[in-house]
Parts: C-alpha cells; structure tokens; sequence
C-alpha cells in the first residue's frame, strides 16, 4: 500500500518541537488574539488491531503533541523504544509512506534539519525509514522510531512559526535578527525567552553583542502576556547595578525577540521579589512600549520608497508604468545607481564602469577614488555605500564607503573562489555571496565583522530546496527582501524563475518565470518583505508585488535600485 505524505496533512493538525523548551509547567496568561493560528486537536493512543499502515499514522499525529514528553506518541512505540526515544531535533522531509501486512516505511529526500536550538539547515539527501513494526502482545508497535520528528515540507511551513531572536549589533546601536523556528503550541513568551538565552547563532557570534548579562536567566515568574499586549519578564540573577546604556540594550533585545509573540505591545522587566527593573524610557508604571523602540530596528526608521533606475544612460524614477521622470543632468552617461534608504543620497556608476561619483539626490557628484575597475552591485546600508570592482589583478572585490567618504577594501575570506555578486543585509551582520566553487556558481552567506578593517568570513553554502523538491542551481543577483529573507533567480528543473527564502533556506516559495534573462533584481526591504523589481537582458523591467504578482513596469530600462 502506498499513501501520499499529503494525505496525512489532515491528520498532523499541529507539529511538535525540541524537548528543550518547555512542554508542561505553569500557565500563561495569553489572549486569544495572542494564540497561535494553528488548529488544536488532541491525539488518541493507539486502538486495537491497527494495521501497520493505520498506526505509523497515529504516530506521526500524537506527535503533534508533546504534552508530557509526548506521552501519547510514546504509547505507539515498544516499551523499550518508548524508554530511549528522544525528539530533540526534527527531519524536514518530502516524501511519502509505503506498507504493508508487517511492516512500514516513510520514503523521500530529506530537504532541511531543526537542531536542538531550533535553527534550521537545508540540505538534499535521499530519505528512508524503516519503523521497524514488532507484535506486541498481539498488536502492532513501533519498534524503530526516528531519531528525532519528522516533519512533511507543508506541516513545517503551515504549523511552525518563523521566531525572530534579536542580538544587539557591534556597529550600531540596532538589533540584528537570529531566526529560528519554533512550533506554534509552544510559542509562548516563556519559551521564545529560553531560546534566546541559549545565545546567537554562531556564525553571528562575533559580530553582535549579548545585552543579557552571563547568567541571567527566567525567575519563578516566568514570562506572562496580559490582554493589552504587555508582558512581564522575571529575571534572576540580574546584577544589581546595571548601567542606563546597558538596560536600554538588554530593553531593545528582550522587546524585539518579543514581537515574535503576536500583539505584543510593551514590556515590565522585573527582578527577585518582584521589583520593578527602572530601564530608562519606561512608562510612570515600568512598561517599555514597543513605539518608543522603534530605533532600534533599521526597518522601522522612515525610508524612501521610490524605484530608481536607468534609462537611456539617464538617472531617473520609475513612477508609473512605462512612466519615467528624468532626474537633473549629472553630466556622464551613467551604468548604475544606488540611493541611500532616506532618499537624501547617491551613488552612479558611469559608463564604463570606470569611477565611482556620490552627492545628493538629483543635486552635484562628485568622484570617489578606488583602485578597482569594472564596478558594479552599487548598494547603501545603513548609510555607508557598497560595490563591486576587480582590482588590478582581475580578482573581484568588495569595497564599502563611509557617511565621510573614505574608502576601503573588504577582506573577504571566502576561501572558495571569485566573488560573482553580493548583497548586505540590512542590519549590516551578514552578506550573501555568489562565489565560484569549482567553477560553480553557489550562493551563500558570510559573516560581516568590524569598521575599520571590514571582514567577510565563515562563508557557508546556502542551499535552497525549491518547492518542486529540487536544489535551486546558477543562482543571480541576490537581494535582501525582509529582514531575514531574500530573492534570488536561479534555476529549478530547467526554468529560469525568481525566488525567495528565508536566510536558513527554509520557506521557499517560487515568484514565477518572466521573459527575458534576468540581469538584476532589487527589492524594497521592509520587515514583512517588499516588492521585488527586476531588470533583463531585454532591458525591460518588471515589478512583483504579491497583490499584482508580476507586472511589466518599463522599457528601454537597464539597471533599477530601491532605497536601501
């Protein structure tokens, strides 16, 4: 007998997590417009004379719930399976379920693993496993359960919930996003806290800062969600004496990971006794709202929303379709254009691709002096400027320039190849890269560490599963699209299309094919994802927005750049 894994989509209502958030204790206050948007059905333990087929679909159900170490999953496994069985970490898999009299089986390609901190690594493998069924006492058990969960692609995207951690960054007074991913019946305030005190990623770890004090952790009071939205963190083991800088620190990053809560509207900081931790900013009644926050995240400060591109040689605005409003004369022939997020700055890139000018939007350039040719990828974060160049080798580099003016080099220590593309994120902690391996062109992510120096390192591979079950291929022109998510053309099963994914490589979701080769794509970064413009070698530019999908905006168009 063979059964879709999509048939049993009815039956796995919800999806279960790691053992190391919490799964029982005290009750949280959370409002209804605070629950999670998942659907609530209690498992049942296994029923007699279930066939083999019949109870591997009890099992993967109970494990939808993991009340009481998932006591009610455990009832569909042999008595010593049931005493080893630990499902700290969860398979992320495509495939479907085969059995038979005695036996059965899941059989697929694994796509993506969640580790005992809830972050998500994509990878593509063939999947296969054996429940290894034993008659027990005249009924069917399982004798072999995985490792840890598994998890269909639709289950893990429709029932776990994307959680956001917030660090605090080492070159800025802004937080940095840590995704995670968490399942909505334990998305509580108490348990997004207790991933956040486990620390950063460590692929961040150098390039943010730790507001949380080394051993703080939740007090007896935990963390409760009142109707209004304001939660109360109890700390332990808070020093006593904390500076105003670095309670607005551990404020900023305990609020923001909180949003990951929905409706949350401020926050009380309390200590041992129940006394009320004064962080500079707070209300007359100790809670920190979430509008006087808005600072510290660089996607909440007012941005320029303009398309900018160019036409003719000619810098201008997209302002409708096939509308295009010539900008002053800045006198050479321009390639490229980048403007920075408050529309009061810009960069060009003349013709040949030879000098680097930046000044005022629409008002006077002026030259920037680099010691690289062939410039391109003009890009603004968090008001420095980023490009592209080959230097006098050929080899191509990244170079950045300050609010000042001066210019330098980035080490970039991918140590795989020649850099084709790059794209910084918008809270300057991390930069895709399109590097050659091989000969191959592979994206992947690095780390952005320092000022002055500026390092990229720990560049990594990112693979992306695109939803047809394949590992995108000859990926171009990455972009930032939200916070911790980005657009990408590449290939799946043969078409050329746009993408986007989460930084994990996790929710992939396929925009759609356009005509034409796609050159360039640039995208309005906002906290929930903007919309995507892109540029092809037929010199059309065309515009994604999720109401319209794709859209022809202009022709006769060669390079196109949102504030950023």
């Amino acid at each position: 007998m063979r059964r879709a894994v999509a048939a049993l989509t009815a039956l796995l209502l919800s999806l279960t997590g790691c053992t190391t958030i919490a799964t029982s204790g005290p009750v949280e206050q959370v409002p209804l417009a605070a629950q999670p948007r998942g659907i609530d059905i209690a498992p049942e333990p296994p029923s007699a004379d279930m066939t083999p087929v019949r109870l591997v679909e009890g099992f993967l159900q109970a494990m939808a719930d993991p009340d009481g170490e998932y006591a009610i999953a455990r009832e569909y496994l042999t008595s010593e399976a049931a005493s080893v069985w630990a499902p700290v970490d969860a398979l992320v898999f495509d495939g479907e379920v085969t059995g038979g009299m005695d036996a059965a089986a899941a059989t697929g390609t694994a796509i993506g693993h969640v580790d005992e901190t809830h972050r998500y690594t994509a990878h593509t493998e063939p999947f296969e496993h054996d429940f290894g069924l034993v008659e027990q006492e005249g009924q069917w058990r399982i004798g072999a359960p995985p490792d840890g969960l598994l998890l269909t692609r639709y289950n893990f995207e429709r029932y776990y919930s994307r959680v956001t951690l917030y660090f605090m960054s080492r070159v800025g007074a802004h937080v940095v996003p840590d995704p995670i991913h968490l399942p909505e019946s334990l998305l509580t305030p108490s348990n997004v806290l207790q991933a956040l005190f486990r620390g950063p990623a460590e692929e961040i770890s150098r390039s943010v800062i730790d507001a949380l004090p080394r051993g703080v952790r939740l007090g007896d009071g935990g963390a409760t969600i009142d109707q209004s939205g304001v939660v109360t963190v109890d700390l332990a083991r808070l020093p006593v004496v904390l500076g105003d800088d670095d309670l607005r620190r551990l404020g900023a990053q305990l609020l923001w990971t909180l949003t990951s809560i929905p409706r949350v509207t401020g926050m009380i900081v309390t200590r041992e006794g129940g006394r009320t931790v004064p962080i500079p900013g707070a209300s007359a009644n100790g809670v920190l709202e979430l509008a006087t926050q808005q600072g510290y995240q660089v996607l909440s400060r007012a941005a320029a929303t303009d398309l900018f591109g160019v036409r003719r040689s000619r810098v201008g605005r997209i302002t409708g379709q096939d509308e295009f409003e010539i900008m002053p004369e800045i006198g050479f022939r321009v390639a490229d254009v980048a403007v920075s997020v408050d529309g009061g700055s810009m960069a060009v890139i003349n013709e040949d691709r030879t000098e680097l000018s930046t000044g005022g939007l629409g008002g006077p350039v002026s030259k920037v002096d680099l010691p690289l040719s062939n410039l391109r990828s003009p890009q603004f974060v968090l008001g420095a400027l980023w490009l592209l160049g080959d230097d006098m080798s050929g080899t191509p580099r990244m170079a950045t320039i300050d609010r000042e003016g001066q210019a330098q080099l980035v080490s970039a220590e991918v140590g795989v190849g020649r850099i084709r593309d790059f794209s910084v994120s918008p809270s300057r902690a991390r930069v895709l890269i399109v590097a050659d391996v091989g000969g191959v062109p592979t994206l992947g992510v690095a780390s952005l560490l320092g000022a002055n120096p500026v390092t990229a390192t720990q560049w990594r591979p990112l693979e992306i599963v695109a939803p047809a079950g394949d590992a995108l291929t000859d990926p171009v022109a990455p972009t930032w699209q939200a916070e911790t998510s980005l657009a990408v053309a590449a290939t799946s099963a043969g078409v050329r299309s746009i993408f986007t994914a989460q930084l994990d490589g996790s929710v992939v979701q396929d925009l759609g094919a356009i005509t034409g080769g796609i050159v360039d794509i640039a995208s309005n970064v906002r906290l929930g994802g903007g919309p995507i413009a892109v540029t092809t070698d037929l010199d059309v530019t065309w515009r994604y927005e999720a109401r319209t999908r794709w859209t022809r905006l202009a022709d006769e168009v060669t390079a196109v750049a949102y504030p950023g």
